[in-house]
């Protein structure tokens, strides 16, 4: 009993790690996740349905509220993060983890070294999302070109209004 104790304390300590290094990004990519379904659907219904010269205040408007959804929806969810975050991980690592896994994995988090790397985790990842848009620009912009052409095809097609050379203001 006293091991299954010492290996739970151990998973606790592990759970308690993971929510201080991931929690944060875990509430704003799945506040993320629901805003962004209603941004959409909301700037194509205001494009579609309110008049242009009206379109930049009504923005404003939805805007404001917008912000209210997201500011609300991110603290629930970040109160949840860290209330589920044992719940969740606890079991998980009970089963999938030895305690001497453990061990090594928060002995590692708690480390000099994890926290450099996580200091450099942002400046990393930003040299190598650079290095990848550089060597895929030409690739994605031929791509865009491509869709471009076809899509004012076929809507030119259904509109029938033969100016199907427009493309979609950008955002």
């Amino acid at each position: 009993m006293a091991q299954n104790d010492a290996k739970k304390a151990l998973a606790t300590k592990l759970a308690q790690l993971q929510l201080k290094t991931d929690g944060a990004a875990m509430a704003d990519q799945l506040t993320g996740s629901a805003v962004q379904p209603i941004v959409a659907g909301w700037s194509q219904r205001l494009d579609e349905t309110v008049p242009p010269a009206r379109q930049k205040d009504v923005r404003d408007k939805l805007d404001v509220e917008l912000k209210k959804f997201a500011d609300n929806t991110h603290k629930a969810v970040e109160a949840q993060v860290g209330k589920s975050a044992e719940a969740a991980l606890v079991p998980i690592f009970m089963e999938k983890l030895s305690e001497d896994e453990m061990k090594t994995i928060i002995a590692y988090m708690e480390s000099p070294a994890s926290a450099k790397l996580q200091a450099l985790g942002a400046d990393a990842t930003d040299a190598w999302a650079k290095r990848i848009i550089e060597t895929t620009r030409s690739q994605v912009e031929a791509g865009a070109k491509t869709f471009e052409s076809a899509a004012n095809r076929i809507v030119g097609a259904a509109g029938g209004s033969g100016s199907g050379g427009n493309s979609p203001a950008k955002k």
